[in-house]
């Protein structure tokens, strides 16, 4: 299931190949949800499959009617990832897979809106300090008002929805840093966009979310050295972040916590190591083919629906999936990579870089930390892990990426389709 993401290979051999992956995608949803139905004997999960398969096949008309030619290698690593998701919530949790696919409906209802507005603003890098104030605004407004879980304040509640605005935060934060890169071209442009991402981190060290202030810190890293390709700045910036993880250390406790866990979780298995302990026992007791499909006990991991479904993932599938998963993973990056490298329009140019640095650091810390190659820093597995907010923030970008050619470049270019 290893995607071949170059671009350039011949268009009747790219459709084939892709076609092909297109039909495994399918039967790998069909198989496990069958195995899942014969294991649990639950009747809601062949309804899910049939939903699931129309979500697909709607998903595929509505990115083909929105650019065309369609990037297909990366919808089919898209659709491959949202496979994971739904199989492995029916797995642990029947009511939440349900609510997930309900998320992945909207999410798609949600994005075709997004693009269709976003085409109506011409020049949006104009409105780059609207994107700021109400990202600083919504994070603020977190850091007041929300409801603190394992150590950090990450969302607002309002009966049973919950929502997580950092994650949408994520969005705006890349049109401010680009808009103020494009609209000045010099210094200005740094230290503006440099204040902006300062002001964000700071809030959401407030907040005590600093797994999101360290997405947003590499972000604008990265993001400024794609831009002006200087080395020292990216060694001061480099220093500065460390800095402040040496002072995140010292100042909170959670912190400190999770680098004790990180570095004996068995002299600590028991309270704070419980969680990454029962992480690589589920991760070693797989093995390299896994304990196969509803046979293992992933669900003795905390919070495995959410910050260690790829622990749960590796337990009953095996290393050797668990190990293309992180190729796929890998080959998504290059892809959106590939995008933004291509984009004739700077200021979406550095967007969707942004987005695809988003999407690489998340997917490293998470990964990294369920395996305990890095503490463990409480964000989500992208597109797999259960969540709304965090579904729809990464379906955006996905749209925002596929469509970058196509959109809010020049008033001419409206009518034109994408050539990627």
């Amino acid at each position: 299931m290893i995607q071949i993401f170059e671009y350039r290979l011949n268009e009747t051999v790219s459709s084939i190949l892709s076609t092909i992956q297109t039909v495994m995608i399918v039967l790998f949803l069909c198989n496990s949800s069958i195995v899942l139905y014969f294991s649990k004997d639950d009747p809601r999960i062949i309804g899910l499959l049939i939903f699931q398969l129309m979500f697909f096949v709607g998903f595929g008309l509505l990115i083909n009617t929105i650019t065309i030619p369609v990037s297909r290698a990366l919808m089919n690593n898209i659709m491959l990832l949202l496979c994971f998701s739904f199989v492995f919530l029916e797995r642990l949790n029947m009511d939440r897979a349900i609510r997930q696919f309900v998320f992945a409906v909207v999410s798609l209802g949600v994005c075709a809106l997004a693009v269709f507005i976003l085409r109506k603003i011409p020049g949006i890098n104009r409105f780059m300090m609207v994107f700021a104030v109400l990202g600083v605004l919504s994070l603020m407004l977190v850091s007041l008002l929300g409801k603190v879980e394992y150590g950090a304040k990450l969302s607002l509640t309002f009966g049973s929805i919950s929502i997580q605005p950092s994650e949408f935060v994520k969005l705006s934060y890349l049109f401010f840093i680009a808009g103020c890169i494009v609209t000045w071209k010099d210094f200005r442009g740094f230290l503006i966009a440099g204040i902006g991402a300062a002001v964000h981190v700071l809030v959401l060290v407030f907040s005590r979310d600093l797994g999101t202030a360290l997405i947003f810190l590499a972000t604008y890293v990265f993001l400024i050295f794609i831009a002006y390709k200087n080395y020292l700045v990216l060694l001061i910036e480099i220093l500065v972040a460390s800095i402040g993880g040496i002072f995140a250390y010292s100042y909170f406790p959670h912190i400190r916590t999770r680098f004790i866990a990180w570095t004996d979780p068995l002299s600590v298995v028991d309270d704070k190591g419980y969680q990454i302990s029962q992480s690589l026992f589920a991760i070693g007791t797989g093995g390299w083919l896994g304990s196969g499909l509803n046979k293992g006990m992933p669900n003795k991991i905390p919070v495995v629906v959410k910050d260690f479904i790829f622990a749960a993932i590796s337990e009953e599938m095996g290393t050797i999936v668990a190990i293309c998963l992180i190729l796929i993973y890998m080959c998504t990056c290059i892809m959106i990579f590939n995008v933004a490298f291509n984009c004739t329009y700077s200021f979406y140019m550095l967007v969707v870089s942004g987005f695809g640095i988003i999407f690489t650091v998340q997917t490293i810390l998470n990964i990294g930390g369920v395996i305990k190659f890095i503490p463990s820093t409480g964000v989500t597995l992208p597109l797999i892990s259960y969540g709304g907010s965090s579904l729809l923030s990464m379906m955006l970008g996905i749209f925002i990426c596929q469509c970058s050619e196509d959109l809010w470049t020049m008033p001419e270019k409206h009518s034109r389709r994408a050539r990627y």
